[in-house]
């Protein structure tokens, strides 16, 4: 089967997923959400893309971003899962492949689709029976947005595009 061609132009915005291999939990333990998040901020500031949300479930996570330069957002996939693929090998004597294929990326066009996918992503765990209310849930930036500090999203750019923080929970 031929896979589908990837989408790319400059300050595209993408909704991107990756799944453990066989549905198998990759972010096991709170040091491997931390290590995650690491690895995210470290090519955040590497390849200078904007993180307008993330949540990070236990066999999957979902990120958005917007990415400057055309087809970086395979560069910067390919960075992040590998670093922490390797990172997750070690720390859990793991061999195989970690990610189930590619991760799935879809561009989101308009802004209030961009405001769509971060509620979805946000009510993830809600979805999953995990907790009742996204600000409960410590692994998706959803807190983030009342923090004053964080290194990871910026408040400024991701409020100002898409109004205020109250964003839904249904």
């Amino acid at each position: 089967m031929v896979r589908q061609r990837r989408i790319y132009y400059s300050s595209a915005v993408y909704h991107v997923t990756a799944r453990g291999n066989n549905r198998q939990m990759i972010l096991k333990e709170k040091e491997d959400k931390i290590t995650f998040l690491k690895v995210l901020s470290k090519f955040k500031e590497r390849f200078s893309f904007k993180l307008y949300g993330f949540c990070l479930m236990d066999n999957h996570f979902h990120i958005v971003i917007e990415v400057i330069h055309p087809y970086t957002i395979s560069r910067i996939m390919q960075s992040i899962m590998l670093s922490y693929g390797l990172s997750f090998r070690k720390s859990h004597s793991y061999i195989g492949h970690l990610f189930q294929g590619r991760f799935k990326s879809n561009v989101i066009e308009q802004d209030h689709y961009i405001r769509e996918c971060i509620e979805y992503i946000h009510n993830n765990p809600i979805r999953a029976k995990m907790v009742n209310n996204p600000e409960e849930y410590p692994w998706s930036n959803f807190y983030l947005y009342h923090s004053i500090n964080n290194d990871i999203i910026q408040n400024n750019i991701s409020l100002d595009r898409f109004g205020d923080s109250s964003f839904s929970t249904s």
